[in-house]
């Protein structure tokens, strides 16, 4: 076995790792993940961590991971091929790859835990899990037993990651609280590209970093602060993302619905809700944007109304009763769109009642993690002082979700005169490294 030592590189040369990223680079124990706000390098390292040991070691196993595979190419694929250009790595898979060819016969595998395949079918030297926080923990215990060492070229099999913070409560953070896992922390003055040797930000790291500190709620104490953070006052302070943030198969839905909240300088939203047959909601896809005119929002709920319809019969979408101008364009395009009108209060109630955990151990409302927005309004909604008023921020996809709920609760006469029959008119070689500081292949 070829094992060859990474050496410190002289001053001023090979690629410069600062503090836990550097400790995240050298780690051996068998679960570490790297935790930190965004743009503070940790993807970058455990993309260099994997490159090395394959490129360094023959006939290595690992592969990258992340919770869908969708969400890998746009992602942390990209960040992998400037770490391996021009170092022979054969690419299979064209612009969504599937595997990694070392030219010492290595392999790295590129896969989702939505479609996991024979790569978790066999012994594996490496995971290295991009947003570690989208796995719930019996994902990462799965992969956990796939990289034991049975079968391992490395001197330490390793199950490695990076995450941005959640809430308080994330199982991350109690798997290190038990001492299961290393928890190391990235920080911004980490990233070489954001700040000096002498701590000042360079002229390309203040616009990057003031990017995140305009964020808002729970996405600017996470990704700028990097704090495991629950809003204090909470109004749906029964969200937790290990419960409610899921992916179900479209399969399982027998109907479609879609709920939509107005906006221009406040975002336009759209939600697609599934409800299966226990009457359970699945909030599968989001749109979500400023600035978009009432013509794109409407083309939008159209394109989707058809993506989602069954038996050429459209969902039902819920607006904002006050929306009558939002409501009568949705109808001359052809949408079954009706307005929902409740009290806040008995609204919130109702979404609360959904994400209550029944009997059978599940909730009646689940969010796909691709509907980012969403779940970081559940996660930044508070009550004023008072305790009866919610601030008025952080809203809006939630407003449309209780559109939905009025909607549905008419005691008669919604869609008066739409029968769910209505058909829809439309037409369907080994590299030579130098690292500044790892005794990771000792």
């Amino acid at each position: 076995m070829n094992q060859s030592k990474v050496q410190f590189a002289p001053k001023g040369t090979g690629i410069e790792l600062r503090g836990d990223c550097r400790a995240m680079f050298a780690s051996t124990e068998h679960e570490c993940i790297i935790a930190g706000p965004a743009d503070t390098g940790k993807t970058y390292v455990c993309c260099l961590k994997a490159h090395v040991i394959c490129a360094r070691i023959p006939d290595t196993q690992g592969a990258i991971v992340r919770k869908t595979y969708n969400a890998l190419a746009g992602s942390v694929l990209q960040t992998f091929a400037r770490v391996i250009a021009g170092q022979g790595v054969r690419i299979f898979g064209g612009e969504t790859p599937s595997r990694f060819l070392y030219p010492n016969g290595s392999v790295i595998w590129a896969v989702g835990m939505d479609n996991p395949g024979r790569v978790l079918s066999t012994e594996r030297d490496f995971f290295y899990v991009n947003q570690s926080e989208e796995l719930m923990l019996d994902d990462w215990e799965t992969l956990a037993t796939r990289c034991s060492g049975r079968a391992a070229v490395v001197a330490h099999p390793q199950l490695f990651g990076d995450c941005n913070p959640r809430g308080s409560k994330h199982w991350i953070r109690e798997r290190a609280r038990q001492g299961r896992l290393r928890l190391l922390v990235a920080r911004h003055t980490d990233n070489p590209t954001l700040y000096d040797e002498q701590g000042n930000p360079t002229e390309d790291g203040r616009k990057r970093l003031l990017v995140l500190e305009n964020m808002t709620g729970m996405r600017r104490k996470r990704l700028f602060e990097g704090i495991w953070a629950t809003d204090e006052g909470a109004v749906y302070e029964m969200f937790d993302v290990n419960v409610h943030r899921l992916v179900r198969k479209r399969e399982a839905m027998k109907r479609w619905l879609l709920a939509m909240d107005e906006g221009f300088n406040n975002p336009a939203v759209i939600l697609v809700v599934g409800e299966d047959s226990d009457g359970r909601w699945h909030v599968f896809k989001e749109f979500y944007q400023r600035g978009v005119l009432q013509s794109e929002v409407v083309a939008t709920a159209d394109a989707l109304s058809k993506e989602f319809s069954i038996a050429n019969v459209p969902p039902l979408v819920a607006v904002d009763a006050a929306a009558a101008e939002l409501i009568a364009s949705l109808v001359s395009a052809g949408l079954r769109a009706q307005g929902g009108k409740g009290r806040v209060l008995d609204g919130i109630q109702a979404i609360q009642n959904r994400l209550k955990v029944q009997g059978d151990g599940n909730p009646r409302l689940t969010v796909d993690p691709a509907c980012e927005n969403l779940i970081n309004e559940f996660e930044s909604y508070i009550w004023r002082d008072e305790k009866d008023v919610p601030v008025k921020e952080h809203d809006h996809a939630l407003d449309a979700l209780r559109y939905l709920h009025d909607m549905l609760s008419e005691p008669s006469g919604a869609f008066k005169g739409i029968r769910d029959t209505q058909p829809h008119h439309h037409a369907e070689q080994p590299v030579e490294v130098s690292i500044i500081g790892s005794d990771f292949f000792g």
